[in-house]
This record gives C-alpha cells, structure tokens and sequence, in this order.
C-alpha cells in the first residue's frame, strides 16, 4: 500500500512539471516597452581629533528604456555618477569629480521580421576628473551601419507566472492557465502603458484588472466567478512591491562606421568601424544571462587610439519573491599604436533585497584590477576589493 502511494506521488509530481511546457523565449510579441531606473547614494562623515570636519559622499543613476515594434526598435542608457570629498586636514581642498553618459540605438527593420535592419546610434559622455580643475569636452559620436537578428523582451511574462502562482496559492485559480492563455495574460500586463493612456492614471487598473480577469474566466480556472477583492489586491501589490528584473531573450549584431565628433581633449575627431553583439537569454522562469560586446577601431592613422573592446556580462537569479542574486563582469581594453594597452576588468556579485516603498537594500562584493597606463589610468597591480552595503531606490 505504502509502495503505491508513493508511486502515486511521483507520478503526479512528474504529470504537475510536465504540464506546461511553456518556456520564457516562446513569448515573441513584439510591441512592448520596457524602461528601469535606479537612484543610489552615500555620505560618510567624521569629526572630533581632527583639523576640520571631513566627509565622502557618493551618488549615481542609471536608467534604460527599450522600445519594440515590429518596423523598429529603439533603446536608450544613461548613467550618472559623482563623489565628493575631503580630507580631515586643514589644507585639505574640496574633491570633486563626475561623470555622465549616454547612449542611443534605432534600429529600423527592412522587412518587419527579426532578421536585417539598419540602424543610427549616438553616443554622449561628459566628465570632470578628480584631479583636473575644471570638466574635459564633451564626447560625442554617432554612428550607421546595418545589422541582423532581434532582442524580445519577455518580462510581463515573468509577471504573468509570478501572478498565476501567487493567485494559485491563495487557491482563487484552480490550476495553472494553458500556454496560450499565459501569454494572452502577459500580452495584457505588457499593455499597462495603454490602458493608462486610454483611460487615465487613476481609473485605468480596473479595466486592466477586468481584462486579466476574463483570460482566466476564459481559461475555466476561475474558482468563483470573479478574482475578488483579495485576488486583484494581490495582483496589485505583485506589480507594485514585489519587483521583477527583465526578461530578454535573442541576439542582435551590428556593423557600420561611427564618427567622433568630439572628444574629451578636444581635439581628436576620427572615424571608426564598429561592430556590436547582444544577446540574451533567460535560464527557466528565475535566472537570466545578458552580454553585450563592443569593438571599435579608428581608422585616423594620425590617432594614438589603435581600438577599443568593451564587454559585459550579466546574470541574475530571483532566490524569492524579494532577493535577488546579481553578478556582473566589466571588461574595457584600450589598444594603442604607442605606449601601453590598457585592460580594466571589473567584477561584482551581491544581493537586492525589495523593500517597501521602491527600496532596496544591497549588499555587494566587487573586485577590480587596471594593468597598463597610458595617461589615462592608474595602474593597480593587485586586485582592489570592496564590500559595500547600502539602500538603492528603484525609480521605475
């Protein structure tokens, strides 16, 4: 009896995991938005046996949005970061130094598939070195070329599983949604955007809610005939407290040719060949892999600058509802016809634990290491570790 029992059990464990076969990178709808920003700060202060008060203070933003539709595509990055210091004597002067930075990509699909495309770029920078007395110029560059593949964001999917799970729990769905519905269901939470423009900000989530409601009706795994007011404050506090990294999966490759129109001494203005890859894929519904891999060669034979290589890795796991698992590795190499390369490698690893009120609390260990100096670095020949904690705020 007890040997049937537990084959029964095995047999519906197994029939339960094999019941949907849905997988993150079937989600290829490809109108959607999706945009994040995060605010971070710190400040150190000390006094008392000392010349005069002294302090450390840090801030940065980063923000992205990534626009899909079937004709084109368009995403935009920006970051910005500055310190301030100073020393505890009396001859210590105020530090400063800042930087900032953005970059663009359209992408204009030939054929409104996800194979050739051509595309426009631009890229900006400004900076202020910590021991320079005032900002170096700007750095600007644009760029053209064409390009192949395409990058789906697969994030309202994610959503749409955290929420049939959630409501699953709480027993007010019966089962698990058929595929097709789980990814009507995630069209719908996509759509978040439209609903708000269509019916305004303060009255728009309970047509949004009605919609997500009639899938499941529509799916026959309603337990009652509707989601309740315990089911749609669920859904609410999913989409407003518990949040959900990005989801993208695909690859996209560009080339084509790049002109500087200025840069940070104010004096270079070459043209460069470009190439770039993305890709990204998702590791079933908790994990996610990105790299991005830049190379740019300048075609000035007058120019110090040889090229430059920047890559990045990314990979992210959600342990829970709130934690997650970020691990990152910052590659830049500078080659240079004269005098030495440069190679910067920059690791980090660390948890995000959301908290009310779009806070985060982070707790990181990031090693990085310079070798090479050209005049524009320091080099570092051991590793330099930091651990570091903190509160992060998730602006969108």
């Amino acid at each position: 009896m007890k040997k049937r029992l537990l084959l029964s059990a095995i047999v519906s464990a197994l029939c339960a995991t094999s019941a949907s076969a849905l997988n993150m990178e079937d989600y290829k709808v490809i109108e959607g938005t999706y945009q994040d920003a995060y605010l971070n700060g710190s400040l150190t202060v000390e006094d008392g046996n000392q010349d005069k008060t002294s302090f450390s203070s840090h801030i940065d933003a980063t923000g992205r949005t990534i626009f899909n539709s079937a004709p084109f595509s368009w995403q935009a990055n920006g970051v910005v970061s500055g310190d301030w210091s100073r020393g505890p004597n009396e001859s210590d002067d105020i530090l400063r130094q800042y930087d900032a930075s953005a970059t663009s990509r359209f992408d204009k699909y030939l054929y409104n598939d996800d194979t050739w495309f051509y595309y426009g770029s631009g890229d900006l920078g400004y900076r202020k070195q910590v021991t320079a007395s005032s900002a170096d110029d700007p750095f600007i560059k644009v760029g053209a070329g064409m390009g192949y593949g395409r990058m789906y964001d697969a994030t309202s999917l994610a959503k749409a599983l955290r929420v049939v799970e959630d409501l699953t729990k709480y027993k007010i769905i019966s089962s698990v949604p058929a595929d097709d519905a789980m990814i009507e269901l995630a069209r719908v939470i996509d759509l978040e955007d439209e609903y708000r423009s269509k019916y305004g900000a303060r009255e728009y989530k309970k047509y949004w809610f009605e919609d997500m409601e009639k899938i499941f009706k529509k799916a026959g795994v309603l337990k009652k005939e509707s989601l309740g007011a315990f089911g749609i404050v669920r859904i609410n506090e999913i989409f407003s407290y518990e949040k959900i990294g990005g989801r993208f999966h695909g690859w996209k490759v560009r080339g084509g040719l790049g002109k500087i129109l200025s840069n940070y001494d104010g004096e270079s203005e070459d043209t460069t060949a470009d190439a770039e890859f993305e890709y990204g894929k998702p590791y079933g519904y908790d994990a996610q892999f990105t790299e991005h891999a830049l190379i740019s060669k300048v075609l000035n034979s007058d120019s110090a600058m040889d090229f430059q290589f920047d890559n990045t890795m990314t990979y992210t796991y959600e342990l829970s509802d709130k934690i997650d698992w970020d691990n990152s590795w910052k590659l830049h190499y500078d080659a240079y016809d004269v005098g030495d390369d440069v190679t910067t490698n920059l690791l980090s690893t660390g948890f995000n634990y959301y908290l009310p009120n779009e806070l985060v609390f982070n707790v990181t260990l990031a090693l990085s290491k310079t070798d090479g100096t050209n005049g524009q670095s320091v080099e570092t020949p051991d590793w330099d570790t930091k651990f570091f904690t903190g509160l992060t705020y998730r602006l969108r």
